[in-house]
């Protein structure tokens, strides 16, 4: 009875394999080999002619000698890694060196394996086959990593595309709102009232740019635009935006600034930066309690803070806090809740600015947020 080829067809069969050696005599014996194990084979007598061979070949996997002349096999591993997609290619080290620094230096210009000579048919098919089962799951889950990519982008431009459509209604309720509030009315309930929808309806204009500009910020960042602001005179029309906010809820809201103290910074960012600051600090802080903005000039540039009385940040929630879609933990059913992007935003701005923002236990109880960007005294 004949002997069957130990070499079955598998999912590998017809890939192509570079074979690199200057032995003539080895590149035969190593063609043979392979395509007794149903590979494709090119064959290269040096590093150069390898190299040229890559692009119109298009291997699968590289068997490559260390030891040739001219370009040897380090050098040439090394340059193929550096070409486009040359990271992601198997190689496989031919050697008959047994010094532990040959094999060193190998794995040093990030060779996958060793194949000693003389070479064994049944040994190199082996780990011809385990290479190419590793390159073929690798291309697996970067394709699937892909598609998983192109799937977020998707629901990304979706959920920017819905939100930017809200922006309409949501203006044209604003600037009803607003025509309502400028009407005699003598009724103080309706005008708490229209006051509240005022505000809400400001929030969730804030809420809404917020997201689209965190979406823009992600893809190409934030474009700023810095003008002069000279906060002894700005603070206060800012916190004209809160009032009705601060009357509302029974709450004080004070302020202290130099008088002279200037800001470069975009005045739209920070505008928003300091009311979703505010806005937080109103919300969760209870009737009779007081609410602090203070800025002042550091020896790097300015610090802007709020100081809140509400129950504060958890410690192990102060990093945390400024990622998207992160909330504290509700304690109860009157728990205020947010979209937990403010704060994210809010980040997003002071980096723009090369600056940072934290939050801090407040002395008196509750936190303090923190915004502080050099620029010798501005923002």
């Amino acid at each position: 009875m004949k002997d069957e080829s130990i070499f079955i067809r598998r999912a590998d069969h017809g890939a192509k394999v570079l074979v690199v050696d200057d032995d003539p005599l080895a590149r035969r014996s190593l063609r043979a080999m392979l395509e007794r194990g149903y590979y494709e084979v090119e064959t290269a007598e040096g590093g150069e002619r390898a190299l040229e061979k890559l692009s119109s070949f298009q291997p699968d996997l590289v068997l490559l000698d260390i030891h040739m002349d001219g370009m040897d096999g380090l050098e040439t591993c090394r340059r193929i890694r550096d070409i486009p997609n040359g990271e992601l290619l198997p190689i496989i080290f031919l050697t008959g060196d047994e010094r532990p620094e040959i094999h060193a230096q190998a794995l040093r210009v990030k060779g996958d394996d060793f194949l000693r000579k003389p070479v064994l048919s049944a040994e190199l098919i082996v780990r011809v086959r385990s290479l190419m089962r590793l390159k073929r799951l690798q291309a697996e889950v970067l394709a699937e990593r892909d598609n998983l990519l192109d799937l977020q982008k998707q629901r990304e431009q979706l959920f920017e595309f819905i939100v930017h459509d809200l922006k309409n209604p949501l203006s044209t309720i604003q600037v009803g709102l607003e025509v309502l509030d400028g009407r005699d009315d003598n009724n103080p309930a309706s005008r708490i009232q229209l006051r509240r929808l005022l505000d809400t309806a400001h929030s969730m204009g804030r809420m809404i740019q917020n997201i689209l500009d965190i979406g823009r910020a992600e893809q190409i960042g934030l474009e700023l635009r810095k003008v002069v602001i000279p906060l002894g005179t700005w603070i206060p029309h800012l916190l004209k935006e809160v009032e009705s906010l601060v009357q509302s809820r029974g709450q004080e809201l004070v302020w202290e600034c130099p008088p002279d103290l200037e800001v470069e910074a975009d005045q739209e960012f920070l505008r928003r930066l300091l009311l979703n600051l505010l806005d937080n600090a109103l919300k969760y802080s209870p009737t009779g309690s007081q609410t602090r903005l203070e800025a002042r000039s550091t020896r790097t540039g300015v610090r802007v803070a709020v100081y809140d009385q509400g129950k504060g940040i958890p410690e192990h929630m102060r990093e945390r806090i400024f990622g998207k879609f992160v909330r504290l933990e509700k304690e109860g059913a009157n728990t205020l809740s947010g979209s937990g992007l403010g704060l994210a935003f809010c980040q997003l701005v002071a980096e723009a600015h090369d600056g940072r923002i934290w939050v801090e236990a407040n002395p008196t109880g509750g936190s303090v947020f923190v915004v502080e960007i050099p620029g010798a005294g501005e923002i």
